[in-house]
């Protein structure tokens, strides 16, 4: 189910209270980081006047009124219509990316490794035309504004940037610690997940689990570790993503069969909301994650073969079980295409021997 920090904003949204700065009783905002309600004009001349504020979340009291998950009706259709369905020479797509020059890059990762590579394309009408492979065992990419590939292998606690001309070189070692996953956000900055050495399970009060915040320039601006009471923020980092506020939005794994939850937080570390799924479906797997447009966001599930589609407050919008109705099986991975198409890399179906990547539009009120 869906839990988040701002439910007690919600209920207090919804009766007659006072301005924080100057008690009157036009109360059109509220600060989810102060966790203060205020005024049109307390928000202009105080509220934005404190240098502590700057990144806070200010959001409307009509728009959390809106986001209520009593006024929300979850669809069951995610998935307008599939384009096309390709089918690739990897036993599965366990990364996906699309970069702003049309060109994709999609990797299969298996340990131990059997066939493991990493490919650059382009999608055709009819099939994918291979433009590049390197057998590595990549476990994650990530695409800068310079349109070069970050790639981290497999047990290798190393960043390598892929140049356009196939040149590789590393940008950044975290040894001693255990690089996850890696991400670009819109802002060029690169963030990271990180662990100790040893057993990723179970985490112990010792455990060491972070997500760092770096700059283009690869030095350490913010370490989102825990929360404000102390709690560790993440068990295991599996993928990031990021939306136009930056608030990140982590795939975070409780064991080694990925059952796990979407946790969002700000870069001062406040927790945003934490999606742990739905109860009615017992399992959640969530192994990949995309941001729409409008700050959407949109989990493969893979232990229930579905995409939920959650909004900026964790509440659930969509959820449709892709096997069933368009039967799309082993989601992987997410990324959206430049012309706003969804990209779904999964595994190989029964009976084949190839995964496949299929280019489908959302449904308009969900992107």
């Amino acid at each position: 189910m869906a839990t988040s920090t701002k439910s007690s904003s919600i209920r207090k949204a919804q009766v007659t209270v006072s301005c924080f700065f100057c008690k009157g009783q036009e109360i059109k905002w509220t600060c989810v980081d102060c966790n203060v309600r205020m005024c049109n004009s307390c928000k202009i001349t105080v509220h934005q006047g404190l240098q502590c504020s700057q990144d806070h979340d200010v959001i409307s009291i009509q728009d959390i009124i809106q986001s209520s998950p009593s006024s929300q009706e979850v669809m069951s259709v995610v998935i307008a219509s599939v384009f096309n369905s390709y089918t690739t020479t990897l036993p599965a797509v366990h990364t996906l990316l699309c970069s702003d020059d049309g060109l994709i890059y999609y990797t299969f990762c298996h340990i131990p490794s059997k066939g493991n590579q990493f490919v650059k394309g382009k999608l055709f009408k009819s099939s994918i035309k291979i433009l590049q492979t390197l057998k590595r065992n990549v476990f994650d990419i990530a695409i800068n504004k310079d349109g070069e590939i970050l790639m981290k292998e497999f047990d290798v606690s190393t960043i390598q940037i892929i140049s356009h001309v196939g040149e590789v070189k590393t940008v950044l070692d975290t040894t001693p610690m255990i690089l996850l996953a890696i991400h670009v956000n819109k802002d060029n900055e690169v963030i990271v997940s990180l662990r100790e050495q040893g057993p990723p399970f179970p985490v112990q009060d010792f455990s060491v689990r972070q997500v760092i915040i770096f700059n283009s320039d690869y030095q350490r601006k913010f370490t989102l570790e825990f929360d404000k009471k102390g709690n560790k923020l993440f068990s295991y980092a599996l993928h990031i993503r990021t939306d136009s506020k930056n608030v990140v939005y982590v795939v975070d794994c409780f064991d080694r069969q990925k059952n796990g939850r979407i946790v969002a937080v700000d870069r001062n570390g406040c927790i945003k909301f934490i999606y742990d799924g739905q109860n009615r479906l017992g399992t959640f797997k969530p192994y990949a994650i995309t941001v729409t447009q409008s700050d959407n966001i949109v989990v493969a599930d893979y232990s229930n073969d579905a995409l939920h589609v959650i909004n900026s407050n964790g509440h659930l919008l969509g959820l449709q079980f892709i096997c069933i109705d368009l039967g799309i099986t082993e989601p992987y991975s997410l990324c959206f295409d430049t012309e706003g198409y969804l990209l779904i890399g999964c595994g190989k179906a029964k009976h084949e021997n190839y995964g496949k990547i299929h280019v489908a539009k959302i449904t308009d009120s969900l992107m």
